[in-house]
């Protein structure tokens, strides 16, 4: 019989407290009329025509239509390539420290993730990755996104635009509490050859090098990469990564354009701890290549056409004996694949009214005879209706009208909608309100597990029999927000305020078999849905340029997260505080600090998180130049201020690291 598979972890969370005295319906108009009064002082100032907030970011994530930040139905977080730089990140998860309310972390160092403002699970599955528009996260094991976030080199990424909330009107299921959306950069603009090391201490040692042909009609970029280091303290979780990638952009007449991504990925990463025999300290393989094409098509100055098609495949190796009975093996290992298909149309309906929607399938499959007990693939098929109005009612009002409408071979049809509406309460100054409903479907491990551990033909044991009964969780989100550009300071301030009730949460509860098993007994788990939490909060984002040479970011997120009775399944961090301060000295030097604090918390799946973590990171670079090559050279200290304990669990409380590492790029 085939060997058997391990269940997967689960830890105890308390419930959440809740924020004393915080009250975010009273917090907005204080900061409101703090800002339009600070802005009509600034608007009465002389303004440079050098001013660097005179032209605002404009983002697609939201609406998919091409928006101002300031227009946006939703608080966007955009992060560019300079900041990608200043940072010398080596993790896109790492990145998203800048983003207000979300938390980094992960059960070991070998699979960062990032979460919006709740924390309900290790694999950060009610986030939406979007790579170059391909959804990254796992069709095999449970929709995570650890590895989806690790398929991309932060040295390719051309900007990242962040939607802070549900974004189901737009994108589905699992945009539950979030889109990352991660743009590479096009191929020509990285034509010649380009060259990266980064060593130092916890064993990183990093390379890279990239090719980039081609002109103006066809350009194409060959890059392979390499991450290596030890992981954290106390933990057997080093990594070993290794990536190629390409991707070709070709113009084929004036209105039309191709896009192509190719990409494979190997990793090899220490997992389990030390003592846990149901889940040892060993190293697991896993393996991925992605296709992703795009075609877009400008019919007229206000219409544009565009398909898109990706395909990807994941497999996963992971087995170990299982000590205490002899013969038995634990296996994790499995195939994951998923295909998805879309056509796209944006229009202009009158002057006023913009129009985009389209429709588009995906279907995923898993197989994997350990966690399935089946040797033939389980799938589902995923349809999708969408559409996004953008009506300017007057000059200074905006509504926006957003619906999907899906169907899930499993669980049926389900919609999301979702109506903001902006006002302009002065130039430059943005308020938005509007509500908004998003699912998130259940992974095919939650609909169909079977764990069985069987030795000689007998079933011994057995921990998961998923009877297919768990319906999508669903999420309702209220939101009010500002947006304020003060030109004359040169700064930005964005406000969310928010208030969200999941209900359906899908959680795990045992059940009695007809029979018992020599070693189980009669209990097995399935997933059901449960009441699910309360969040409610506060979060704003400041960003401030006093001179040409300095950026200042502020954020800080306040929030407030209950479960209804005694169904607690974690805990949010009541404040949590990001600083980032970005300075070019004199000849190019260049400085980027960062600083972030969280209070505690208890993270579902990697354990609690008792006390206030603090984390301060130093970079520095500085350009030179090789005979005609220009170089940039660059150092990097994390946690300036010291090593802490991240996280405390049965078997582990592992230890971040102080650690620094030099690095040195070249164009060639």
């Amino acid at each position: 019989m085939p060997p058997a598979a391990q269940a997967p972890r689960s830890f105890q969370r308390p419930a959440a407290a809740a924020v004393p005295g915080m009250r975010p319906g009273q917090v907005l108009p204080g900061l409101c009329l703090l800002a339009l009064a600070t802005g009509a002082l600034a608007d009465e100032l002389a303004i440079s025509e050098r001013d660097y907030f005179e032209v605002l970011p404009v983002v697609l994530t939201v609406s998919r239509l091409a928006q101002p930040i300031s227009e946006t139905p939703g608080a966007v977080t955009v992060i560019d390539r300079k900041t990608i730089q200043d940072l010398q990140v080596r993790d896109m998860a790492e990145l998203l420290r800048l983003v207000p309310g979300y938390f980094v972390s992960g059960y070991n160092g070998a699979n960062p993730i990032a979460v919006y403002h709740a924390p309900l699970d290790e694999f950060g599955v009610r986030n939406l990755v979007l790579i170059d528009g391909r959804p990254a996260y796992s069709s095999y094991y449970f929709g995570g996104t650890a590895r989806g976030l690790m398929s991309v080199d932060p040295q390719d990424v051309e900007r990242v635009e962040v939607l802070r909330g549900a974004n189901s009107a737009a994108y589905g299921a699992n945009a539950m509490f979030g889109v990352i959306n991660i743009v590479t950069r096009h191929s020509a603009d990285t034509l010649g050859g380009e060259a990266s090391l980064r060593v130092g201490g916890g064993g990183v040692r990093d390379a890279r090098v990239s090719l980039g042909r081609g002109d103006g009609t066809l350009s194409y970029r060959l890059s392979a990469v390499q991450r290596r280091d030890n992981g954290l303290r106390s933990l057997f979780d080093s990594r070993d990564l290794d990536q190629l990638r390409f991707r070709a952009d070709l113009r084929t007449d004036a209105r039309s354009e191709l896009q192509f991504e190719a990409g494979l990925s190997q990793l090899d990463a220490g997992d389990g701890y030390a003592g846990d025999v149901g889940n040892p300290a060993r190293t697991l393989s896993w393996h991925d290549w992605y296709l992703n094409g795009q075609w877009r098509r400008q019919l007229s100055d206000t219409e544009q056409l565009k398909l898109s098609m990706s395909l990807t495949r994941e497999s996963l190796r992971d087995s170990y004996a299982y000590l205490p009975v002899p013969g038995i093996t634990v296996d994790f290992s499995g195939v994951g694949r998923r295909m998805d298909l879309e056509l796209q149309h944006q229009t202009q309906l009158r002057p006023g009214l913009r129009l985009v929607w389209g429709a588009g399938v995906r279907q995923e499959e898993a197989q994997s005879l350990p966690l399935f007990y089946r040797a033939d693939a389980l799938s589902f098929t995923e349809s999708r209706l969408f559409g996004n109005l953008e009506w300017r009612l007057a000059p200074d009002w905006t509504l926006n009208g957003g619906l999907f409408v899906g169907h899930h071979s499993w669980t049926g049809a389900f919609a999301t909608p979702r109506v903001m509406l902006n006002y302009q309460a002065a130039p430059d100054h943005t308020l938005r309100a509007g509500v908004n409903k998003s699912v998130r479907t259940p992974s095919l491990f939650e609909l169909a597990g079977d764990v069985r551990y069987d030795l000689d033909g007998l079933t011994l044991g057995r921990t998961f029999a998923a009877t297919g009964q768990v319906r999508p969780e669903r999420l309702l989100s209220h939101e009010l927000g500002y947006f304020g550009n003060l030109r004359a300071l040169r700064a930005t301030l964005d406000v969310r305020v928010f208030r969200e009730k999941m209900d359906g949460y899908i959680a795990s509860r045992e059940y009695n078999l007809p029979a018992p098993l020599p070693y189980t007994g009669t209990l097995v788990t399935d997933y059901v849905n449960t009441p699910g939490p309360r969040i409610s909060g506060v979060e704003y984002q400041w960003r401030w340029s006093p001179v040409p040479q300095t950026d200042v970011w502020l954020n800080q997120a306040f929030a407030s997260l209950s479960w209804p009775g005694d169904s607690g399944a974690g805990s949010t961090p009541t404040r949590a505080t990001t600083l980032a301060v970005f300075h070019q000295w004199p000849r190019h030097l260049r400085l980027g600090l960062l600083w972030t604090e969280r209070g505690p918390m208890s993270w579902s799946g990697v354990g609690e998180m008792p006390k206030r973590l603090r984390q301060l990171d130093l970079h520095l670079s500085y350009p030179l130049r090789f005979g005609p090559n220009a170089a940039r050279v660059a150092f990097t200290v994390r946690n300036l201020n010291g090593a802490q304990t991240l996280f405390q669990s049965r078997f582990a409380s592992p230890q971040s690291r102080r650690q620094a590492y030099a690095s040195l790029h070249v164009d060639l």
